[in-house]
């Protein structure tokens, strides 16, 4: 399943905070403040994006709400673990996507101006 840009965001910060196959504890104000430069975040909101990226299967995750505040504790999966990886093969697949089609497209052209050289169109 596509993340959005949310879920996105959220698991470029998680990536870059968690260690490898190891659980960490991180605050829903952190994650938020990560997030506060592109988009404004609740509580609830950040609880729905996490549940999402649990059923995705990119984390695991227990919520906690203790008179420190609201936090999370957070076990990335293998899907969650290759999640950067994954995402720099998309955007090299687009790039040669579009790079492909432009191609196509100058071949298309010239083989229309000779085809029309040729016919005397």
């Amino acid at each position: 399943m596509l993340l959005d840009k949310k879920e996105k965001m959220v698991m470029k910060y998680l990536c870059k905070v968690c260690p490898q196959k190891q659980s960490c504890l991180i605050s829903a104000d952190e994650i938020a403040h990560f997030l506060c430069k592109k988009y404004l975040i609740s509580i609830s909101e950040l609880d729905d994006i996490m549940l999402s990226l649990y059923k995705d299967n990119y984390i695991d995750f227990v919520a906690s709400n203790s008179k420190k505040g609201y936090y999370y504790c957070i076990r990335l999966k293998s899907r969650g673990q290759t999640f950067l990886n994954d995402l720099k093969k998309e955007k090299k697949n687009f790039a040669i996507a579009i790079i492909k089609t432009i191609c196509l497209a100058g071949i298309s052209f010239a083989i229309g101006v000779i085809l029309k050289a040729i016919f005397g169109g």
